[in-house]
């Protein structure tokens, strides 16, 4: 007996009902049919994943991450150093914006 026979046959002893074996499995095949097109019918598969959703921006993120090489302008320090007679200044690189890595 499969899943769907079952699950009736359970469901029509508690209501008292008796069912010949055809009844049963016409019902069966009706149910599994229907269970199939719940989704189709109401549009879950038209609407998209959020877990895969967020997955794919993830996996988008990290490509892009390991895309990024070493700034050569501060040298991977994310800041240039600007030295002066008496004092120097900080500033974040203009390159990198202050990440020390940058996309190609």
């Amino acid at each position: 007996m499969n899943y769907w026979e079952e699950c009736i046959s359970i469901a029509a002893d508690e209501c008292d009902l008796l069912l010949t074996k055809e009844q049963l499995e016409y019902l069966a095949d009706a149910v599994a049919g229907g269970h199939e097109n719940y989704g189709m019918a109401f549009g879950h598969d038209c609407i998209p994943n959020p877990l895969q959703t967020e997955n794919d921006r993830l996996k988008k993120e990290l490509r892009t991450e390991q895309d990024k090489v070493i700034c050569t302008v501060c040298a991977g320090k994310g800041e240039i150093v600007s030295h002066g007679p008496v004092h120097s200044a900080v500033s974040s690189c203009w390159k990198c914006r202050g990440e020390g890595r940058h996309t190609r």
